[in-house]
Parts: structure tokens; sequence; C-alpha cells
């Protein structure tokens, strides 16, 4: 390998050093970047959900209906009437779907029902 490849960017000052032009926008230093990306960073974790205990007490709670009405569903799969299975297992999906959209953090409102 050649010196060339070993040493500074050619557009480096004296110390190694890229101009500012290469850290983001034209003007702007390494540390106002750096600024910037932290901001973004700091509004990115504060939208973003995190696992709380409520969300785990949610997501068990959900977990609890979509299978009582699973449960229910199938039972009713064994009566005369059909429409109560289909119903029970419209509510077991249902409720299947949300559990799994808070499990996997993309609910972004919690409802809890008792």
């Amino acid at each position: 390998m050649s010196d060339s490849e070993w040493g500074p960017p050619q557009n480096a000052d004296e110390f190694g050093v890229p101009p500012a032009s290469d850290y983001g926008a034209p003007g702007m230093t390494p540390e106002q970047v750096a600024y910037q990306r932290g901001q973004q960073d700091a509004i990115r974790r504060l939208t973003t959900p995190r696992m709380t205990p409520f969300r785990v007490f949610c997501g068990v709670l959900w977990g609890a209906i979509c299978i009582g009405f699973g449960i229910g569903a199938i039972y009713n799969l064994f009566s005369p009437n059909i429409s109560e299975f289909l119903v029970g297992e419209v509510i077991s999906g249902l409720a299947g779907w949300y559990d799994y959209r808070i499990w996997t953090l993309k609910a972004r409102r919690l409802f809890f029902i008792i």
C-alpha cells in the first residue's frame, strides 16, 4: 500500500481533521452536528414506547381475554347456535391481534379493560 492510503485525508488540515463541510451542513462544526444528532435521538427516545409495567399488565390482560374468548368460542362450536362461535372467534382474534401489538411495542394507546 502506498503512503497516501495511510495518511490523513487529502482535504484535511495539518492535524488530520477534515473540514467542517464533511460533517453535515456547510459551516457547521462537529460539535454542532453532534448536538443536532443528540437532539434527534432525544426526540426519538421520547416518542418511542417503552416496556413499562403497565404495558406488561395490559399485555397479560389482553392475552387472557384472547384465550378466554377462544375457549368460549370452541365450547360454543358444539352448541346448535353457530353465531355464538363466530362472535367469540372474532373477538378472540381481535384481542389476540391487539395483544400482539402491545408486546411488539406497536400499540400507541393502551386500553385497560376490567
